[in-house]
């Protein structure tokens, strides 16, 4: 069965334990836990700004995009513009054409027209008029059934009835380019086509002049004006498998092409990394000077509540315990509390004949066995020099003669220093709460001039020791 005292000792071991594990394991890990905390914020931090570059650098792709699809689409239109005008001289002329003027025509449109090698015009399956001519023989009086491989777009061109770009493709008088197709229609009815072979790579470069940042790769895929499912015709292919590719479509006549942009790293991880490793050395400094201060301030606390000698309480402390002690008494009048007062006889006499080093060892040892002797809800505390308290709280009167002689023959007993017994006499004087006094105070005069009392009885001639 659990009594009074029981618990309170139960409570002071526990209190104890708690202070210990605080100073052990509390205060590191308050360091710990602060340098987790400044890990964790600066690596947040770190990692929102390399967020919010990612997301600018993709928003500085989108605005580029939108600009390389505006100027390509206009750089096209001007190329293609022309030729609409030609079919529109065609159609009014119903088939009735004159060499020669015709001839002007596509001259004077192959000199105002940039980016187009060569023109031509078909009268239903096959070339009738070519500009230049130099270097296009081979297509005056081609048929194009009997080229199989542009056939099909040529079919294509003639059943759908609207103009196609395709490629680039691979041109019968050599090389390549794009071609771009207007089927002529008169009355309704496929009379032939007019062609336009188109080099790519000067049209694409011309509409990406002076707008692209060094450090973006640029790609155009749709061959054929079939979008993703065409192949790339400008630039690095591989561009399209890489990741963070920003992709803009663009309409052409029969399809689309789709510009791959891909940014180049900027280097922004090969920067962040001594920015991580500053953050873990910050946090470590941080976490290393709040676990100093906290423990700087734990012994600070325990230097203004010990005494740095003995480990005891000290005097501010001890006259705490007592007043706890009273205000227990009070809430509780069935109890007593008391408080011994204790001088250290012959102390000066080991200080004068062993040095100040043995009266420390002394002061150290008498301490050690006198807390061992209390309960450990009682309280033993240096009061200074060589005087000690002891507040014996919520105890019983019977047992306070049992207590006094317990501290007497603990302090009392030889201490064994650099090969030599030293020994010292207690003097004790006791008051009790509430029979002796109410205060700390009265009760501290009352035990000390009682302990004085004790002292001179053990010097009467006879005195037992």
């Amino acid at each position: 069965m659990f009594t009074k005292d029981s618990v309170t000792s139960l409570l002071s071991r526990a209190n104890g334990g708690l202070r210990t594990i605080w100073t052990r394991w509390g205060l590191p890990l308050v360091g710990g836990v602060v340098f987790l905390a400044v890990v964790l914020a600066g690596n947040s931090g770190l990692n929102m700004e390399m967020n919010r570059i990612e997301a600018q650098k993709r928003a500085d792709l989108t605005s580029l995009g939108s600009l390389l699809q505006t100027r390509l689409i206009r750089e096209l239109g001007d190329v293609l513009s022309p030729i609409v005008g030609l079919n529109s001289y065609l159609v009014v002329r119903g088939g009735n054409l004159n060499r020669g003027e015709v001839n002007a025509i596509l001259e004077r449109l192959h000199g105002s027209v940039r980016h187009v090698q060569s023109f031509g015009i078909a009268v239903g399956t096959q070339i009738a008029y070519v500009y230049p001519v130099k270097g296009n023989e081979k297509l005056i009086g081609l048929d194009y059934r009997s080229v199989p491989g542009q056939w099909p777009s040529v079919r294509r061109t003639i059943s759908g009835g609207t103009p196609v770009l395709l490629g680039p493709i691979p041109l019968v008088q050599g090389g390549s380019g794009l071609v771009y197709r207007v089927p002529v229609l008169h009355g309704g009815k496929y009379w032939g086509f007019i062609s336009a072979v188109i080099d790519a790579d000067s049209l694409i470069a011309d509409a990406f002049q002076d707008v692209v940042p060094d450090n973006v790769e640029l790609a155009v895929r749709g061959r054929d004006a079939r979008g993703m499912r065409g192949g790339v015709f400008w630039g690095d292919p591989e561009l399209f498998g890489r990741s963070g590719v920003e992709l803009v479509e663009v309409d052409v006549p029969g399809g689309k092409w789709v510009i791959g942009m891909h940014a180049l790293s900027s280097g922004l991880n090969e920067r962040v990394w001594p920015l991580r490793v500053l953050v873990w050395v910050l946090a470590a400094f941080i976490g290393w000077g709040t676990y100093s201060l906290l423990a700087q301030r734990a012994r600070l606390a325990r230097l203004a509540m010990f005494d740095t000698l003995t480990g005891l309480p000290n005097r501010s402390l001890i006259e705490d315990r007592m007043n706890r002690a009273i205000s227990t008494q009070r809430r509780n009048p069935a109890t007593i509390s008391a408080l011994l007062f204790v001088d250290l006889d012959g102390f000066k006499r080991v200080n004068d004949q062993y040095g100040h080093r043995a009266g420390d060892a002394v002061l150290q040892g008498v301490a050690e066995r006198a807390s061992r002797a209390v309960r450990n809800v009682d309280s033993v505390g240096r009061w200074g020099g060589d005087e000690l308290v002891v507040v014996l709280e919520s105890t019983d009167r019977q047992k306070i003669p049992e207590l006094i002689a317990r501290v007497r023959h603990a302090v009392e007993a030889p201490l064994d220093y650099a090969g030599q017994s030293l020994k010292v006499g207690a003097s004790i004087g006791s008051a009790i709460v509430p029979d002796d006094a109410e205060s700390a105070g009265d009760l501290i005069r009352l035990a000390d001039r009682r302990m004085y009392e004790d002292k001179h009885a053990k010097r009467r001639p006879g005195a037992k020791r």
